[in-house]
């Protein structure tokens, strides 16, 4: 199989921290695409795009969570179901990351955040990064470092992954509610951390 121009993707990067406690982040593409590529070449460089924000920060990441696989998947809009569904799994691939620092982890309910903005107003992404340790932060705020480390991963989450001069996986996000999808216009990354909770059905979106 191969990607085509037009395609959606869908990625998890998936963390077990310490306790057992599964924390997910996904990120969405939309193929920029001259010519077809290849489900190797595809996941290669979405592999790299994952690998490069957690390199950024790896300074801050606690050594006692481990990496789960991550799941590749083209997603499409059913206009009938009013929804985006998974369609085709490309590839499975574990990324690799340097997370090494022994310091005491954050609670599982705080991680620092990035937010990226689109084209449309009120449409954004965000992201809690998990996994981080406490001497990251002083009362809440990230110190000088540990912000700069975000920054950087902010701007690999925000910019559009190349193959070649021809062939780009456009970074964004998907509408919920349409067929559109909204790539990534700038971003911020926040100096106070953020407070996440589990979501409950029918809360949240």
């Amino acid at each position: 199989m191969a990607v085509s121009n037009g395609d959606v993707l869908k990625v998890f990067l998936e963390l077990v921290l310490s306790d057992g406690t599964i924390a997910q982040n996904v990120y969405h593409f939309e193929a920029d695409f001259d010519d077809d590529q290849s489900d190797s070449v595809v996941s290669t460089a979405v592999q790299g795009y994952l690998e490069d924000i957690m390199d950024a920060v790896s300074t801050y990441l606690s050594a006692d969570f481990t990496i789960n696989p991550s799941w590749l998947h083209k997603v499409a809009w059913d206009p009938v179901g009013t929804k985006w569904i998974t369609t085709y799994l490309i590839d499975i691939f574990t990324p690799s990351f340097t997370h090494t620092n022994t310091d005491d982890e954050f609670p599982n309910q705080i991680a620092p955040v990035m937010t990226a903005n689109t084209y449309s107003p009120g449409s954004r992404g965000r992201k809690f990064l998990a996994g981080w340790v406490e001497t990251a932060a002083n009362t809440g705020d990230l110190v000088s470092g540990a912000l700069t480390a975000l920054g950087t991963a902010l701007n690999h989450y925000i910019a559009d992954e190349s193959i070649d001069a021809n062939n780009q996986l456009i970074v964004g996000v998907p509408r919920a509610t349409t067929s559109n999808f909204l790539s990534f216009s700038d971003g911020v990354a926040n100096s106070i951390v953020g407070t996440q909770r589990r979501r409950k059905p029918g809360v949240g979106a």
